[in-house]
């Protein structure tokens, strides 16, 4: 019997992704009105955020006028941190359901004071999430 010994993934990205599950705010102007929805996060880099959302955030950014499409979003890494309020671009969205889309919002306009904050978290996120995987890798 041969034991498979699985080696964790490791990302070469320069700006690798953290998986995240955390509710995001969105706002969105369209025609002189202010939309608020919600979503979920799947993951997020120093760059950018990928979300879970559905048919009426996607089809509030396309309602918009302006191109590129554009969002301000407030989320909080952990429950104990300060939100982070960022205005965000479109990259992409994507059609995973009937009414499920992934969608991927690029940071923009970030300052060097919350740009570092937002590194900090991250950092201690990959510190949490390699520890889980070594705890993982000792079970198996």
């Amino acid at each position: 019997m041969v034991i498979e010994k699985q080696i964790p993934f490791s990302e070469r990205r320069i700006l690798p992704r953290c998986a995240i599950d955390t509710e995001v705010k969105i706002q969105i102007e369209s025609g002189g009105a202010t939309g608020e929805y919600t979503a979920r996060s799947i993951n997020i880099s120093l760059r950018a955020f990928e979300l879970s959302c559905d048919d009426a955030l996607i089809q509030a950014i396309l309602g918009q006028n302006a191109y590129p499409h554009t969002c301000d979003i407030s989320f909080a890494i952990a429950e104990v941190s300060r939100p982070f309020k960022l205005k965000t671009q479109v990259l992409t969205h994507r059609r995973l359901s009937r009414d499920r889309y992934q969608l991927v919002l690029r940071f923009i306009d970030l300052e060097a004071d919350v740009q570092e904050r937002l590194l900090n978290q991250l950092a201690s996120l990959r510190v949490i999430d390699n520890k889980a995987q070594q705890k993982i890798s000792l079970a198996h």
